[in-house]
């Protein structure tokens, strides 16, 4: 299945009321699904970059051209970059943050 169907597919489920949708995929700029007990949360954003934050406050991220503040970081794929205040970026494949979302969203699925 193609990623865009996977996150059509995430977002178009029934959750627990703990979960909140905002945006669709084919006809938004943003969208993201967030669980609002524990702050996890998946974005997508202009089609392009994805990220995936968990309760422990790790992020996951599209491989972008610049990273920071000041643009001075150039990550690369498998990069992580930790910050002063301990929060660390993990940057990977929009792959790999879809299978993240729908491995944990599908825990909060109404059947």
């Amino acid at each position: 299945m193609q990623t865009t169907q996977k996150i059509n597919e995430l977002l178009s489920k029934n959750y627990n009321s703990n979960i909140s949708i905002l945006g669709k995929y084919n006809s938004s700029i943003y969208t993201s699904i967030l669980d609002t007990n524990n702050g996890t949360i998946f974005i997508a954003s202009n089609y392009h970059l994805f990220s995936f934050k968990d309760q422990n406050q790790n992020h996951w991220l599209t491989a972008e051209k610049s990273f920071g503040e000041n643009k001075q970081q150039h990550p690369k794929l498998g990069d992580l970059f930790t910050l002063n205040n301990g929060v660390q970026y993990i940057f990977t494949t929009k792959e790999v943050i879809v299978a993240m979302a729908i491995a944990y969203f599908e825990k909060h699925h109404c059947l």
